[in-house]
């Protein structure tokens, strides 16, 4: 999983094909995985919306990158 936590939200992602999903960060700091949630578009508003598909960018690169570099040592 990757993720990436901005102010009281962290958004993740599984895989790069997959879904982004959020998470409510705690006062304490630590992501409350139990309390995840489906990133749901038509109830964001217009300027959310393009900052969450900016992560949602960011996160499948990362992802992309990880896979790209488990697979340089597997071979």
């Amino acid at each position: 999983m990757h993720y990436i936590v901005t102010n009281d939200n962290a958004y993740a992602i599984d895989h790069p094909k997959d879904a982004i999903y959020g998470a409510p960060v705690l006062e304490d700091g630590t992501i409350d995985w139990e309390g995840s949630y489906d990133i749901v578009w038509d109830n964001l508003e217009d300027e959310e919306r393009e900052y969450v598909a900016h992560i949602a960018y960011h996160l499948q690169e990362i992802a992309k990158l990880s896979e790209e570099h488990l697979e340089v040592f597997i071979k």
